[in-house]
């Protein structure tokens, strides 16, 4: 198990998009304090070198490929997360998709439909196959990584900004039907980050994990239905 000294300890995190950027941080983030992990991701190679680091740090880890946007891959990665920990404790909800910077009346309708699958249906499908988990415990924490786009609409990015305003309103609808259960649902809106999404402009992916951390330890009990940003989250739990 991992480090039993970290605001994490005992707590198993389930993180898609676990392979690389944002999702890769935040698993390390979480391995340095004590939670034990299950990664997803489609990209094995990358899936496979993050979970031996954070088997380095101490952690337990499953790691599975998995397209999120797969109701059944969904169904076969949770029973796998359940059959390895017997439990999941916070789901991060990480893995995304952009598409080609162009007019509305441009984009492809496979293009269109793919970054609402991966990024608005695979949250979906997560919060479908953990949240009754959660209930049963009455305790756990569901983070969506959200983004700018979620709130502001970006020109010649329609696919990827509906998919953001989209997972805002799941986000709130989860934590308002949530709401009595002691489970919390919130949104991280990480700011611009080097990511190969951003064509690695931006800050380190390692630089915005302690609102992840936050979010998924008891500390933030009493946060839910919220979208906090990376950079000055402390302020506004504070408020």
């Amino acid at each position: 198990m991992g480090d039993t000294g970290g605001v994490l300890a005992g707590k198993v995190a389930l993180v898609t998009g676990g392979g690389r950027g944002i999702g890769a941080a935040v698993a390390m983030a979480y391995a340095r304090e004590g939670a034990d992990l299950v990664l997803a991701s489609r990209t094995d190679a990358e899936l496979v070198a993050t979970a031996n680091d954070a088997r380095r740090l101490g952690a337990t880890v499953h790691a599975v490929s998995a397209d999120v946007a797969d109701a059944a891959e969904v169904e076969r990665l949770v029973r796998a997360a359940l059959k390895a920990f017997g439990r999941i404790d916070v789901l991060v909800n990480s893995a995304g998709v952009g598409h080609r910077e162009v007019p509305t009346w441009e984009l492809p309708p496979a293009e269109w439909d793919r970054t609402l699958a991966v990024n608005l249906r695979g949250p979906y499908l997560l919060a479908r196959a953990v949240l009754p988990h959660l209930f049963e415990r009455r305790q756990g924490s569901v983070i969506n990584v959200s983004s700018i786009c979620g709130s502001v609409a970006y020109v010649h990015y329609a696919a990827y900004t509906a998919s953001k305003f989209g997972l805002e309103g799941l986000t709130r609808v989860l934590a308002a039907e949530a709401k009595r259960t002691g489970v919390r649902v919130n949104a991280v809106d990480p700011g611009l980050v080097a990511t190969r999404m951003t064509g690695f402009e931006g800050a380190k992916p390692e630089r915005v994990t302690g609102v992840f951390v936050y979010l998924a330890s008891d500390a933030a009990r009493k946060i839910t239905g919220r979208t906090l940003h990376a950079s000055r989250w402390r302020a506004e739990v504070s408020r």
